[in-house]
């Protein structure tokens, strides 16, 4: 899987939650929700799921997803973090 695939998944993933301005700046993802704060803090948190379960199905415990918002205007970024078994001299599973 290339590069640009993958990120054009990450980004079909964001648009069936309903974010909208999607985009991927150095391996983070961010997009906004065109919903009131409440809803859509729900759509985050929907969407961080959605990628874990995205990256489960590629490889079991390799990729743990962090969210972190909510920025302005119901701004929500995506952080994509390898896990690591510090048992394999720091070397991802």
């Amino acid at each position: 899987m290339t590069n640009e695939q993958l990120r054009n998944d990450i980004k079909e993933v964001a648009k069936k939650v309903g974010a909208i301005d999607i985009s991927i700046v150095c391996g983070s993802l961010f997009c906004k929700f065109n919903a009131p704060d409440s809803a859509a803090k729900v759509l985050a948190e929907n969407l961080k799921t959605l990628l874990q379960n995205f990256f489960d199905k590629k490889k079991v415990n390799d990729t743990l997803v962090k969210m972190s918002g909510a920025l302005p205007d119901n701004e929500y970024a995506y952080d994509f973090m390898p896990v690591v078994d510090y048992r394999l001299n720091e070397y991802g599973i």
